[in-house]
Parts: C-alpha cells; sequence; structure tokens
C-alpha cells in the first residue's frame, strides 16, 4: 500500500509522454512487444533446439527480422508497379468514355472521380514522405529496444529500490506480476495476427490475386501497429487485386479486409485477450477505442497494456490483493 502513490505517478507520466511524444513512446512499446514475440518464437524452436540455448533465441531474433525485411523491401516496389497499372487502367477507361456519346454530367462525375483519386494519391504519398524522418527514428528505437528489453528488466529488478522507496519488495512483485500479464497480453496478439495473415493470404490465394505469400505476410506485421497498420496492408491487396480481376478484384480485397479486420476487432481480439487477461471482452474493446479517440495510432497499441496496469494497481493497492 505504501507505493500506490509512485505507481500512480509512473502510469500518468507515461500517459503524458503518451500524449505529448506519440512517435517515440509508441515505438518503445513496440520495441517491447517485438523483445517479447522473439520471446514466444525463441520457447517454441527451443522444443526442437536443444543445445546451445544461445542458438534458439538467434534464429528467432533472425527469422522476425527477416520477415519485417520481407515484407519492407517488397512493399514498395509492389506499391510502384501496381500504382502505375492502376493509373493506366483509370486512363484507358476514362478515354473509353470520353469516346463514347454520354451525358456531360456523367462525364463530369467521372472527371471529377478521377482527378480526386489521383489528388488523393498525391496526397497519401506527401503525408508518407513527410513521416519518413519520424518513421525513420521509430524504426530504430524499436530494434533497439527489442534487443535490450532484457537487459532493462534486469536493471529495474536490481534499482527497483529507487523506484518504490518505500517497499521494494511490494513494487517488486507488483512490477512482476504486470509485467507477466502483459506477456500474456502480446502472446494472445501473436494468435490473433497469424490468423489475420493466413486469413489475407489465403483469401488472396483463392482468388488469384498476386504475391498472396507477402500479402499474408505484411498483414501478420502489420498487425501490431495500430491504425495505419491496416492502411499499409490494404494499399497492395487492393492495387493487386484490382490490377488483376478491375472492379470485381476491387470488391474481393475489400471483402476480404474488411471480414478480417471485423472478425479481429469484434471476435477474436477481445475474447482471445479477454481469456489471457481475465478482463471482460466488452471492457477491453471499450478501452482499445477510447485510447485509439485520445492518443491516435498509438492509443490501441498502449490501450491494453494500462489496462492490465490499471487492473494490478486497484487489485494490489485499492483492494489490497
Amino acid at each position: 500500500m505504501k507505493n500506490k502513490h509512485f505507481a500512480l505517478l509512473y502510469l500518468a507520466s507515461f500517459l503524458v509522454l503518451a500524449k505529448l511524444s506519440p512517435f517515440i513512446i509508441t515505438a518503445l512499446v513496440m520495441g517491447m512487444y517485438l523483445s517479447i514475440i522473439v520471446d514466444y518464437v525463441t520457447r517454441f524452436l527451443e522444443v526442437f533446439i536443444r543445445k546451445p540455448k544461445s542458438l534458439s533465441r538467434v534464429l528467432a531474433n533472425v527469422l522476425i527480422f527477416l520477415m519485417i525485411a520481407y515484407s519492407a523491401v517488397n512493399f514498395f516496389p509492389v506499391i510502384i508497379k501496381e500504382a502505375q497499372r492502376v493509373f493506366s487502367e483509370i486512363d484507358r477507361v476514362r478515354t473509353g468514355l470520353e469516346n463514347m456519346e454520354i451525358p456531360e454530367w456523367v462525364s463530369s462525375i467521372i472527371g471529377n472521380i478521377s482527378a480526386s483519386f489521383s489528388e488523393g494519391a498525391l496526397s497519401l504519398v506527401n503525408r508518407i514522405v513527410g513521416y519518413v524522418p519520424s518513421f525513420i527514428t521509430a524504426a530504430v528505437l524499436i530494434v533497439i529496444t527489442s534487443f535490450i528489453v532484457s537487459s532493462l528488466k534486469k536493471l529495474v529488478k536490481e534499482n527497483v529500490s529507487y523506484l518504490f522507496p518505500k517497499d521494494p519488495k511490494d513494487g517488486k512483485r507488483f512490477l512482476k506480476t504486470t509485467y507477466s500479464e502483459f506477456e500474456r497480453f502480446v502472446g494472445g496478439q501473436v494468435l490473433v495476427a497469424i490468423f489475420v495473415g493466413v486469413f489475407v493470404g489465403v483469401g488472396a490465394f483463392i482468388f488469384r490475386i498476386p504475391s498472396a505469400f507477402f500479402l499474408g505476410m505484411l498483414a501478420f506485421i502489420t498487425d501490431f501497429v495500430p491504425y495505419l497498420g491496416v492502411i499499409i496492408s490494404a494499399i497492395p491487396l487492393l492495387m493487386l487485386s484490382f490490377s488483376v480481376h478491375g472492379l470485381y478484384g476491387l470488391l474481393i480485397g475489400t471483402v476480404i479486409l474488411v471480414a478480417a479486420n471485423q472478425l479481429e476487432m469484434w471476435i477474436l481480439a477481445p475474447r482471445i485477450q479477454s481469456s489471457a487477461l481475465n478482463i471482460h471482452w466488452f471492457i477491453i474493446l471499450i478501452t482499445i477505442l477510447i485510447f485509439g479517440d485520445l492518443f491516435s495510432f498509438g492509443g490501441v497499441l498502449i490501450a491494453l497494456p494500462f489496462l492490465v496496469f490499471l487492473k494490478n494497481y486497484w487489485k494490489h493497492y485499492v483492494m489490497g490483493g
């Protein structure tokens, strides 16, 4: 009970920093996510690789970072190539319509839609370019954090008396319980991301959309990125489906994305995380929505860690558990 004010102070400081510097805090949290994901992959590999123990962790790091690198390296070439095809198709359709005898108002609507699409695409590219420095900084922080989390845990363990000076043992117990539940949460998120990746990849393969493996891999990786992750995975999927199947392909791609997103948002994520955290799924859903509104793209990422911390704080310091 002596440490409750310190714990509350750290929580409030974290939320203030998340609001003032969303890119940095989100990158640090994602680095922790990535470190825990590597831990889970390491445990899986240790079933098959008993000795040396360090080999499993090295392979886990290599595997995860290769997946991220594969998705990143293939993303921009696919976008550039398919964007050229999409704009060529739009120009072809517009030229064909201009040669037809159609009402002037219909031609005007089509022209406005084409212009809006081009302006929207250009605006999106400009926004992405504008965020490049922040993305680079965030990427570096994510990688660094993922590698030093183990050292940070050891450092906190050794210096917990500075964080909770009135009762270090109690503070250590509180931090250990909270971090363990956060690990279970990330484990649940890995399962959700695997489902999303498989769903998108298999859906693309069934409907003969090119680069199905890449699309599934990208959907898995970006599922850990709130809001922006959905946009990142949607762009190449919709472009590839449109370039191959036209408007029908665009509809197929949209259905695949919406189905995966809705299954994750309303069924899988709340129920899996509810089971992992022992928190009702509706509370989880509302917390995610509120934090997304308050903290934008980083809010969804920090919502459940906040909920874990708050639950343990209430149980440990308010209820005296």
